[in-house]
């Protein structure tokens, strides 16, 4: 009866030293961060965080994975947990053309990657305003590129600054946003209004004494680019 409490206490033993290797891996040492910038106009490109990203891959493994790194709703994106290393990149199915850099060398420590991009519709001379019991917004549209077309308008509502197509309030009162079957040609000369009726849709702004969140989105109509996500205008803050 000894002998085999030995034998069970030794094996038990083992199996606890070989779950306790050491791990060799090395640890990630480099940072990095950046913006897509409007090419033309230098702006910050907004975009949904849940929508849009940057596809990654590190170079140097014979079969390297692709990596996603998120983008923030503001067009900043950030990582902290890399290696230093050269990597290829690419931005594709999101708001702005496509583009891809190869080679891109990453340094030990902190590095800055900023990207110069054309979105596939700018929202121009915004204005997001509280009149009475609406929210009206006012703007007018560009293309970013000739042949661009208009597709649907809507203005996104929620109570934190990650609204978007992706999280939005689900309103009803049917003026907050405006569809066109078949798409339009992009008339920058052209102003649009849409409107929130806060009556119609109080179930959504029911608390005082906080803020909400808003912004302008306009979709485009564009061929050969893969999915295409709504483009923004600025976030706009309300406090109720």
């Amino acid at each position: 009866m000894k002998k085999n409490t030995y034998i069970l206490t030794l094996l038990l033993l083992v199996l606890s030293l070989a779950s306790c290797s050491i791990d060799n891996y090395d640890a990630p040492d480099a940072q990095v961060k950046g913006s897509l910038i409007d090419e033309k106009t230098g702006e910050l490109v907004g975009q949904d965080i849940q929508e849009c990203g940057l596809t990654v891959v590190e170079q140097g493994f014979e079969n390297p994975e692709n990596q996603g790194w998120r983008i923030k709703n503001t067009g900043e994106y950030e990582n902290n947990m890399i290696f230093a290393a050269t990597y290829n990149m690419r931005y594709e199915n999101g708001n702005c053309f496509p583009f891809s850099e190869d080679n891109v060398v990453l340094k030990r420590g902190g590095n800055t990657k900023d990207f110069k991009v054309t979105p596939f519709i700018r929202i121009l001379n915004p204005s997001v305003t509280r009149q009475g019991d609406k929210i009206v917004a006012k703007f007018s549209v560009e293309g970013g590129k000739p042949g661009v077309k208009l597709s649907e308008l809507q203005l996104f509502a929620f109570s934190d600054m990650w609204v978007g197509h992706s999280i939005r309030f689900n309103l009803t009162s049917g003026t907050d946003h405006q569809s066109f079957s078949p798409s339009v040609d992009i008339d920058s000369s052209k102003q649009y209004t849409l409107e929130i009726d806060l009556g119609k849709d109080k179930s959504s702004f029911k608390y005082t004494g906080k803020n909400y969140y808003f912004r302008i989105g306009a979709l485009a109509d564009v061929s050969g680019v893969g999915t295409v996500r709504f483009n923004y205008g600025p976030l706009v803050q309300i406090a109720f």
